[in-house]
Formats: C-alpha cells, sequence, structure tokens
C-alpha cells in the first residue's frame, strides 16, 4: 500500500500542478511574446510560447516538497540547490541566449555541487577495465557524466514530445527501481518528474501548444543523470541490495546518449565543429523519411524500451560487451537506409505519412 502511495500520489499532484500551471504560462508568452525563436534547423510555425520547463520545475518542486520525507538528507539538500542552478541557467538562456561556455560553467558548478553532497559515481564496474576508483576520479568523471547527460537530452528536444517522452521513461523506470528497493524519496522524487512531464506532453505533444526550452531540457537531463548515479549507487549505500546492473542504466540513456556520438562522428567526418548545430541528429534523419513527429517520437521511444529489454535480457552481459553490442544494433538499427525501409512498410500498412513540406509547417 505504501508503494502504491509513493507511485500514485506524487504522479497524480506533479501531472494535476503542471497542466494547471502551463495553459498561465501560456496566456503569459502570448502577452510578452516569450516565443520560440526560429532558425533554418527549427521547422514548427511560428509563435509558439517557450520557457514550459517554468511549469515543470514548479510541478516537480511544489510536490516534491510536499511528499519528501527526507528533504534533510544530504544528499537532497545538495540535489535541490543543484536543480536550482540548472533551472536559472536554462531559463536565462531561453531569454537572453548565453554563450555555451558560460552554460557549460554552470552545468560544472551544479555538477560539482551534487558530487560533493555525496552523489558520485565511485565505481565503473569493470567498464574498460575499471572498477573502484580513487576520490579525484570520482569527481572528474561524475562531472563529466552530469554534463555530458544533461546537453544529450538539451539536443534530443528538437521535435514535438521527444525529450519530455524520453525523460518520462527513464524516470518511471527508475522511480520502480528505487520503490523495489525502498529508496522512497528518491522514488518519490522521479515519479514527480514523471508527472510532471506527463502533465507538459498533454500540450508539447504534436502539434505542440508549447516548447519547454532549455530551462525544462536542462533540468531534466540534469535530474535523469543524478538520479542515474543515484540507481548505480543503491548497492553501495545499503549493504545488502543487489547490485543494479550497470547496462539497464546504459540503456535508459542509450538514444541521447547515442545520438550525441552519432552526431559528433559525423560533424567531425565532414569537416564540421561538433559543437555546431546542424540537422543530423536521430529525429531529424526519422523524419525527414516522410514520417510525421509523432510517429518519430514513437519509433525513438519505441527503440529505447527496446535497448532497456534488451539489458533486461542479457543483464548478466559483461558491460564492455553490452556497450559493444547496443552501438552495433543502434548502427544497424538507427540509419538512413533502415528508417527509409521502414518508412516504404509504414505506407504499405496504410500508416499515414506526412511529405517534407507539410512537416515543415
Amino acid at each position: 500500500m505504501n508503494s502504491l502511495f509513493t507511485f500514485i500520489c506524487p504522479l497524480v499532484i506533479s501531472s494535476l500542478v503542471t497542466a494547471y500551471l502551463i495553459p498561465c504560462w501560456i496566456s503569459v508568452c502570448n502577452k510578452w511574446n516569450l516565443y520560440e525563436k526560429t532558425d533554418e534547423r527549427k521547422k514548427h510555425r511560428a509563435n509558439i510560447p517557450t520557457l514550459g520547463g517554468l511549469a515543470i520545475y514548479a510541478g516537480i518542486m511544489i510536490t516534491f516538497l510536499i511528499l519528501g520525507q527526507d528533504l534533510a538528507a544530504h544528499t537532497i539538500k545538495y540535489l535541490m540547490a543543484a536543480s536550482l542552478i540548472l533551472f536559472f541557467t536554462g531559463f536565462f538562456d531561453d531569454l537572453l541566449d548565453l554563450p555555451a561556455s558560460k552554460k557549460v560553467v554552470f552545468q560544472l558548478v551544479a555538477a560539482f555541487l551534487i558530487s560533493f553532497g555525496g552523489t558520485r559515481i565511485t565505481n565503473l564496474y569493470g567498464m574498460f577495465g575499471i572498477n573502484e576508483m580513487p576520490v579525484i576520479f570520482q569527481y572528474i568523471v561524475t562531472m563529466l557524466f552530469i554534463v555530458g547527460i544533461t546537453n544529450a537530452y538539451n539536443l534530443v528536444d528538437g521535435i514535438d514530445g521527444l525529450a519530455g517522452s524520453l525523460g518520462l521513461v527513464a524516470n518511471m523506470i527508475f522511480g520502480t527501481i528505487f520503490i523495489m528497493n525502498g529508496f522512497t524519496d528518491f522514488a518519490i522524487l522521479s515519479f514527480c518528474i514523471s508527472g510532471a512531464l506527463l502533465g507538459f506532453l498533454l500540450y508539447n505533444f504534436h502539434p505542440a501548444k508549447i516548447f519547454m526550452g532549455d530551462t525544462g531540457s536542462l533540468i531534466i537531463g540534469f535530474l535523469i543523470a543524478s538520479q542515474s548515479i543515484n540507481v548505480l549507487s543503491m548497492g553501495n549505500t545499503i549493504p545488502g541490495i543487489e547490485q543494479v546492473s550497470p547496462a539497464l542504466v546504459m540503456a535508459v540513456l542509450f538514444v541521447p546518449v547515442y545520438d550525441v556520438i552519432r552526431v559528433s562522428v559525423i560533424r567531425i567526418l565532414t569537416g564540421y565543429s561538433p559543437f555546431k548545430p546542424d540537422r543530423n541528429h536521430v529525429h531529424h534523419m526519422i523524419s525527414e523519411q516522410g514520417f510525421g513527429q509523432r510517429v518519430t517520437t514513437m519509433i525513438i521511444v519505441g527503440l529505447n524500451i527496446l535497448f532497456v529489454v534488451m539489458a533486461i535480457i542479457f543483464s548478466r552481459l559483461n558491460i564492455n560487451l553490452f556497450i559493444v553490442m547496443s552501438f552495433c544494433l543502434g548502427m544497424i538499427m538507427i540509419n538512413t537506409l533502415m528508417m527509409a525501409r521502414l518508412a516504404t512498410l509504414w505506407g504499405k500498412l496504410g500508416g499515414k505519412l506526412y511529405d517534407r513540406k507539410r512537416l515543415a509547417a
């Protein structure tokens, strides 16, 4: 019964708070002309309100502050403070378009803060032949991991509903793991995030009425990265709890991570800076085969779930072998040729395809 309460209450309350606040915020955006900036990469229609992350963050924090049971805990306090830094970073970036270097500095500060508070990667569990690490390397690896995952979720926020859906899947999985192992506060936080994203997706699934902006994507990416570390650290926190397979955590994060690596490699091979924006992301590649934004989002989320199922099936597999297998499977499945064939099959089965002109609308 307690587990049911931990699952349902945060999910329902945070979704209701976010879903209530978004129409109010849309009215504010319309009044103050707070719209998503358009450029050659963004094909959405003009005048879509942004900064939906405000409602998401409010839904998470209001609900967690009401239902959190051990808010004085060392790690929770640092996590809340760090998330506030990322919230304002995204907020000012949406308003003022901050330089990338400044955003990375704030992300590193937030990452250091939670590392100092105890949320650290202490062990790579055999990945690349590394197990326990000295404290200085724990800080370095943790900070790089958090900044990397935060930006991966920021970059995947390119079509309606995608970042929110991937974040929803990740937090539902993490929340379930926390409940099963008795980590109540972390479970509540994951379900608060899930509920807030659910409320947001009511207005963000194509055709979107609002975008989360960096205010939302940075916070969601940061919290997912932090919760990933907490999942991995459970066995170290309380002796006797079985260690969660690192492969499972990697599978939850696989799609955004694979997308960043894939795009970076393409940019380098074609002579472009890996930091220069383009339309080579996975969601661009799939949607340009003729799929609408809804179907593209469902395909990518389905692929994410497939890798999670694969991690559960091969939970005993060496982490290095799982990484190699995952990236090989990713290259086989997530490419232009395979998606073109899937689009052809989808059309033959009566799926509704969208031409490029309609996609650009």
